[in-house]
């Protein structure tokens, strides 16, 4: 939301921002430009989204999604209602499938278009994580919420005027699931200072996982990075070292000296973080969308080894921008390769960040956007 919010003001637009503070995704106005937040008009509503023992038997005895039901609550909408009520929108965009229970207030209260923009595919997050759960009442529990939500998702995606997700992959799949309204994909930007592409010729030295640990792909990917990988990789170098950041870390993954395994958990600067000289690996198993931090790392000269479902909408080509594997023999034979093999590792990070930063400008995605949203 950040980028293209930045993204859209850069481009002479209006942009007024009410957010939902929760848990996982906190309100951090004090870290925020206060120009920014002046000129965006920023507000911040506490949205509760832990689990409730009572809320979520409700939900499960009337069918309705429990996922969509944390985030609707009374506060957020009466926020929402009096900023209708007292300003007029051309677009009111929804961020994610999360917030889409406030449509009917939107309509009833504003004759903008209003648009969903889809961070992923939701149901399809949530089938890979039942999907690799083991048989229990667990089980059982995520996949009727799965469920729910896949109905959710797919009867609720043509109540809007237009639908954004992030990545082609993803786009298919809303067309697969019964969307008809138009679409446009418009994937995360990133605003680049100059358009230097070149990598620092260098020898990298270690290898690391960095992303934020409340989000289960990212658990269930690191949980497999450790057990099935890295043992491999170990095996052929006794001198790899993997370094695991990110904030939200489980305490069940911890520092091994022995297993050459460090756990720093949240760093204080991302940019510093990936300027070391590190191979990016991205063990994702489950989910849709785009990564984030693939877009982040490899915009900054790391060279990456991913999954297929790691690298979904970047549109890499295996051996060229970055090395792709699946399965756990060929993910650390990959690791190993590029700790072996400096000519290739900086030929791998050259060209994943030209590739990176040709496509993701944030002002040529912007750009096409507000295009798109002038044809609706």
């Amino acid at each position: 939301m950040d980028a293209l919010t930045r993204g859209l003001l850069a481009d002479g637009h209006s942009v007024r921002l009410l957010v939902a503070s929760t848990e996982k995704h906190p309100n951090e106005q004090e870290s925020l430009d206060p120009l920014y937040v002046a000129s965006t008009n920023y507000q911040a509503v506490e949205i509760d989204t832990a689990l409730n023992i009572v809320d979520a038997l409700s939900h499960l005895i009337t069918g309705e999604s429990y996922h969509i039901g944390r985030f609707h609550v009374p506060d957020f909408e009466r926020e929402l209602e009096v900023i209708l009520r007292n300003e007029v929108f051309d677009v009111v965009l929804l961020e994610s499938l999360f917030m889409t229970s406030y449509e009917p207030a939107i309509r009833r209260l504003s004759d903008a278009r209003v648009i969903l923009r889809a961070h992923n595919v939701e149901h399809r997050i949530w089938q890979g994580l039942v999907d690799e759960s083991k048989m229990g009442l667990r089980k059982l529990y995520i996949s009727t919420l799965t469920k729910q939500l896949a109905e959710y998702e797919s009867i609720r995606i043509n109540d809007f005027d237009a639908l954004i997700p992030i990545t082609d992959e993803d786009a298919e799949i809303f067309r697969e699931i019964g969307a008809t309204i138009p679409i446009h994909v418009t994937p995360f930007g990133m605003d680049y200072e100059d358009s230097n592409d070149t990598v620092n010729s260098e020898t990298v030295d270690h290898v690391f996982h960095f992303g934020s640990m409340d989000w289960q792909p990212n658990i269930q990917g690191v949980k497999w990075l450790l057990e099935e990988v890295w043992p491999k990789v170990r095996n052929v170098n006794s001198e790899a070292k993997l370094i695991l950041a990110g904030r939200k870390m489980p305490a069940s993954f911890v520092t091994n000296a022995e297993l050459g395994i460090e756990v720093i958990g949240e760093v204080e600067s991302a940019q510093e973080f990936l300027d070391r000289r590190g191979i990016m690996t991205i063990p994702i198993h489950s989910g849709s969308g785009m990564r984030v931090k693939a877009v982040e790392g490899m915009s900054a000269g790391r060279p990456a080894v991913s999954t297929e479902i790691g690298v979904s909408g970047l549109d890499l080509e295996n051996g060229e921008h970055a090395l792709i594997a699946n399965s756990p023999t060929e993910f650390a034979s990959h690791i190993i390769e590029l700790l072996n093999n400096p000519e290739l590792s900086n030929s791998i990070a050259q060209k994943g960040k030209a590739h990176i930063r040709n496509k993701f400008s944030n002002k040529n995605i912007v750009s096409k956007l507000v295009k798109f949203i002038h044809t609706l």
